[in-house]
C-alpha cells in the first residue's frame, strides 16, 4: 500500500487524497456522492477544481 497522495476518485475532480482520507478515495463528500456520474465539472469547492486552469488562455478564444 502507498503513502503518497491520489488523484480524487471522480473523474471531474482534480484534487489530491491522502492515504486513509475522512472519505476514503474522495476528496469530499461532495465528490463521494456523485463518485459514478458523469459531470462536466466538480462541485466540490475546493481551490483545484475552482481555479480555470482547463479553460482556454484569452488568447486562444476566437470571438467573431
Amino acid at each position: 500500500m502507498t503513502d503518497s497522495t491520489s488523484k480524487c476518485a471522480h473523474m471531474a475532480c482534480e484534487c489530491m487524497v491522502p492515504p486513509k482520507g475522512p472519505y476514503g478515495k474522495y476528496c469530499s463528500e461532495q465528490c463521494k456522492k456523485a463518485g459514478g456520474m458523469m459531470e462536466l465539472h466538480c462541485n466540490c469547492q475546493h481551490p483545484e477544481c475552482r481555479e480555470p486552469h482547463h479553460a482556454a488562455p484569452p488568447s486562444a478564444v476566437v470571438r467573431p
